[in-house]
C-alpha cells in the first residue's frame, strides 16, 4: 500500500505543502486513482501559474495517461474554464492544479465530475484516496508532460455570457481590473478587452511569488492597491480576482471594499429581473436581508450549508440557475441557457459583466446600486474567537436565546426579531467563527456585544 499524507485531503479539494505534503510520487498515484474512479476518457486541465503546480502536473497527468485517458490541456488558466470545458466538450472530468488562496508553497487540485460536482471529501474524494493507496508507488520520480490536445474554450465561454448578457451595453466604464497575479488573467483580458471600456489591469502577468500581493482578495492588504488605484484614476468600480480566477471582489468608487454580500442581494435582484420566480442558493452564514431581497423580487431563497461542493450539489438537487456565498464565489446553471442541462459551474467573470449591464441600464454607480442594502441590512463581517469550544457556546447562546427559532444547519443559527445569528466552529481550529446581522446599527451592536460575551464565558 502506498503512503500517502491525509491531511492533503480537504472537504472541497487536495491542498497541500510542495514536496512535503504532496510531492511527485503522490500526485501520479492521485491522478491515477481520480480517473480510475470516474472510469474517465477524457479529461481537462488548466494550470494556475505557481510552479508548485507546474511542477506537479506532469505527474498527475501521467497518472491520469496510464489509466487510459485523454488528457485536454487549457494551459494556464482559471478553474471555472476547466469546468466550462468539461461541458462545453461532454468529458468525464477535469483538474484544476491550484491552492487557490493559499500562500506561496502549498500546491493542490480541485477535481470535478462530467456533471460538474467538485470533488471533496465525501462528494468522491474519499474513494480516490483509497484507489490511491492501492496503487503501487511508481519506482520512477522524474516525469515529464504526456501527450495531450491543446484547447481553447475562451470564444464558447463568450458566447454563453452574451446569450445572458447584453455584452454591447458594457460601455463607457472606467474599471481597474486586479488579476492577483493568478490565472483568471487569460479569461478576463479576453472578456474585457472586447468591452468598450477603459480597463486599468494590474497583476496581470505570470506571477508565481504573488510579488504585489496575495492571492485572497477578501484581505485587506490585498485590495489595497486596487483601492489607491481607483481613488487615483477616478474609476467608475475595481474587481479583484483571487489566484485561480473563481472568486471576485468588488471595489466602488470611492475605493471602498464592498462585502460580498451585498453584491449577492445585488446578482439576487439582477438575475431575478432576468428569470422570473426561480430559487436561488444561498449559504447559511448570513441570511436575514438576501432571504428578503430574493422574496421580493419573486424569488425563492434555499439556504445552504456553506461551502463550494455543498451549493453545487444542492443546486444540481433544486435545478436552481444561481447560487452566491459570502466569501465570493458565485455559481450559474447551464439551464440559463439551455433547459435540457442541469449543469453548475463557479465563475468569477459573469458576476462581474451582470453588475456592469445592470449599472449601465440604471445608470447607477456601485455604490449607488447597492446602498439600498446596506442601508437595510447591518453586516459584523466574520468575527473570529479563538480557543474557544463550540459545545459550550452553542448551549449558552441557546439557552440565552431559548424564544427564538434556531436551526442546526451550519452550525447555530438564531433568528431574532430583526436581528440574525450564525455561529460555527472551523473544521481546522480551535476558533468560533461569528456572522451578526440585524436591520439597525443599534440593534447590530446590542446583540454582538451579548453574544460576544457569551462566549468568552
Amino acid at each position: 500500500m502506498s503512503k500517502i499524507n491525509q491531511t492533503i485531503f480537504r472537504e472541497y479539494d487536495i491542498r497541500g505543502k510542495y514536496p512535503s505534503e504532496i510531492d511527485l510520487q503522490t500526485a501520479y498515484l492521485i491522478g491515477k486513482a481520480f480517473a480510475t474512479s470516474l472510469k474517465a476518457k477524457k479529461i481537462a486541465a488548466a494550470s494556475d501559474r505557481r510552479q508548485e503546480s507546474a511542477t506537479i502536473m506532469p505527474a498527475f497527468l501521467c497518472g491520469i495517461k496510464d489509466a487510459g485517458c485523454k488528457i485536454y490541456y487549457l494551459g494556464i488558466n482559471s478553474t471555472p474554464t476547466v469546468f466550462f470545458a468539461v461541458k462545453e466538450m461532454k468529458l468525464d472530468g477535469g483538474v484544476a492544479f491550484t491552492a487557490s488562496h493559499n500562500p506561496i508553497g502549498y500546491t493542490g487540485l480541485k477535481l470535478c465530475d462530467k456533471k460538474g460536482s467538485l470533488l471533496g471529501l465525501n462528494t468522491g474524494v474519499k474513494k480516490i484516496r483509497q484507489l490511491a493507496q492501492k496503487i503501487p508507488t511508481p519506482v520512477n520520480n522524474t516525469f515529464t508532460m504526456p501527450a495531450h490536445t491543446n484547447i481553447d474554450i475562451t470564444s464558447a465561454y463568450y458566447k454563453f455570457a452574451s446569450k445572458i448578457i447584453d455584452l454591447d451595453k458594457i460601455r463607457g466604464f472606467k474599471i481597474v481590473l486586479d488579476a492577483s497575479g493568478g490565472s483568471g488573467a487569460r479569461l478576463a483580458d479576453y472578456f474585457f478587452v472586447r468591452l468598450h471600456s477603459k480597463i486599468i489591469k494590474m497583476n496581470f502577468k505570470p506571477n508565481d511569488k504573488f510579488a504585489d500581493h496575495g492571492p485572497n482578495p477578501m484581505l485587506a492588504k490585498n485590495q489595497k492597491l486596487a483601492s489607491l488605484e481607483v481613488k487615483k484614476t477616478k474609476a467608475n468600480l475595481g474587481i479583484i480576482y483571487d489566484g485561480d480566477g473563481d472568486r471576485s471582489i468588488f471595489i466602488d468608487d470611492t475605493g471602498k471594499f464592498i462585502s460580498p454580500y451585498y453584491i449577492n442581494c445585488l446578482l439576487a435582484k439582477i438575475i431575478l429581473s432576468k428569470y422570473k420566480k426561480i430559487g436561488i442558493v444561498m449559504d447559511a452564514r448570513l441570511r436575514l436581508g438576501l432571504s428578503e431581497v430574493i422574496k421580493n423580487a419573486g424569488g425563492t431563497p434555499i439556504i445552504c450549508r456553506s461551502g463550494y461542493s455543498n451549493l453545487v450539489k444542492l443546486m444540481q438537487t433544486k435545478k436552481a440557475l444561481f447560487g452566491c456565498e459570502n466569501s465570493g464565489h458565485y455559481f450559474f446553471n447551464f439551464k440559463l441557457i439551455d433547459k435540457k442541462t442541469n449543469f453548475i459551474f463557479g465563475d468569477a467573470i459573469m458576476p462581474s459583466l451582470l453588475i456592469l449591464e445592470y449599472l449601465k441600464e440604471n445608470k447607477l454607480s456601485l455604490k449607488e446600486a447597492i446602498t439600498e442594502f446596506k442601508n437595510k441590512y447591518f453586516i459584523s463581517g466574520e468575527i473570529n474567537y479563538e480557543n474557544i469550544i463550540f459545545e459550550k457556546a452553542e448551549k449558552l447562546l441557546a439557552k440565552k436565546y431559548a424564544k427564538y427559532k434556531t436551526d442546526d444547519l451550519d452550525g447555530l443559527s438564531i433568528y431574532g426579531d430583526d436581528w440574525f445569528v450564525n455561529m460555527r466552529p472551523s473544521k481546522t481550529e480551535p476558533i468560533v467563527r461569528l456572522n451578526i446581522e440585524a436591520k439597525t446599527k443599534e440593534n447590530l451592536q446590542k446583540i454582538t456585544q451579548e453574544v460576544s460575551n457569551l462566549i468568552k464565558k
